[in-house]
């Protein structure tokens, strides 16, 4: 029950990532580019032999819909526990707003996503296969070079674990919450972006039953009530072919992550992942007006090592408007 939580953990804390990956690619671009979206076909001229200003339609300006497949690959070394081979896989569809623009130059886009999610625990002669799904909702506000979006969503999984006393299932809900923010300094006119960014969680793994194990004994686990927080830094190249390129790092803190269970009324060891660091590049862009794509890999060092992998697909939904001869 203990690796079933934590794998369960794992996959929620994966869910924030997959929620704000929109977010991220948005603000790869400079304040030119998303100036550009926002006012495209707002610039009037009185000449009837000049026409309206109209920059490249960008596909983030439009609702779209999204698909991310995922894998990771890791061991995680739990405080109090042992080293958990863990392999996390899954799919994230969704669809985003139109870019809702509200007053004083902030702007919103919301967002919709369901996932699949599946996982595997090993360690110590025990196999843990996971599966289950997410649903929740995304709010991102934008002003000028500052973001934040705030993501909830639910989830569930049945983890059924193989051991030398035979099979056991462990179901779980799953709930969470996570904000992120960050800020992108422009610098030779926009070629070059740093963004520090802060992102923050709260998730509860919820146990739906105790569980009498087939070797007798009486399993009674709690929930979890985790908090994480994370500052990071990303680095990113907007080069003149369209590509952006970008090196990422993050440092990952859990707070009251440690699991309470008892084996026969008799309290187990609480464990917990420890800290770690994330790490790596990426690459994204943009065809036409309809299509963004990305990937990326982030390697983890500390309470997990191991790799992340993870693509991306949008597209913009209805049709690019006409270029209007004047106004």
């Amino acid at each position: 029950p203990v690796a079933a939580q934590m794998g369960g953990y794992l996959n929620q804390l994966n869910s924030y990532e997959q929620a704000f990956a929109n977010m991220d690619m948005q603000m790869l671009t400079t304040r030119q580019e998303r100036q550009a979206m926002k006012f495209r076909n707002k610039y009037a001229t009185t000449s009837a032999n000049l026409a309206t200003y109209n920059p490249n339609q960008l596909p983030e300006e439009s609702k779209g819909a999204w698909v991310r497949p995922y894998a990771s690959f890791e061991k995680v070394g739990l405080s109090g526990g042992p080293n958990v081979e863990n392999t996390m896989y899954g799919t994230f569809i969704g669809g985003d707003s139109d870019i809702i623009e509200l007053k004083r130059g902030w702007d919103l886009v919301y967002s919709a996503y369901a996932s699949y999610d599946g996982s595997h625990q090993n360690f110590d002669g025990v196999s843990i296969y996971q599966n289950g799904g997410h649903l929740g909702g995304t709010a991102v506000w934008y002003k000028d070079n500052f973001f934040t979006g705030l993501t909830a969503n639910v989830g569930a999984s049945v983890a059924e674990a193989s051991t030398m006393y035979g099979n056991e299932d462990f179901p779980m809900l799953m709930t969470g919450i996570a904000s992120k923010t960050g800020y992108n300094w422009e610098l030779c006119k926009g070629k070059l972006i740093i963004q520090p960014s802060w992102t923050m969680s709260y998730t509860g793994i919820h146990p739906l039953n105790n569980t009498i194990l087939n070797n007798g004994i009486r399993i009674e686990n709690k929930s979890v009530h985790a908090l994480q927080l994370s500052p990071g830094l990303k680095v990113i190249g907007n080069l003149k072919n369209g590509w952006q390129p970008y090196l990422g790092v993050n440092m990952r803190w859990n707070l009251l992550d440690e699991t309470r269970v008892k084996a026969n009324y008799i309290n187990l060891p609480e464990t917990s992942v420890k800290p770690y660091v994330e790490y790596g590049l990426g690459v994204q862009k943009t065809i036409g007006d309809k299509f963004t794509g990305f990937g990326q890999a982030m390697f983890r060092s500390g309470g997990r090592k191991g790799v992340s992998l993870s693509a991306g697909f949008r597209w913009a939904l209805g049709k690019a408007p006409k270029k209007m001869d004047k106004t």
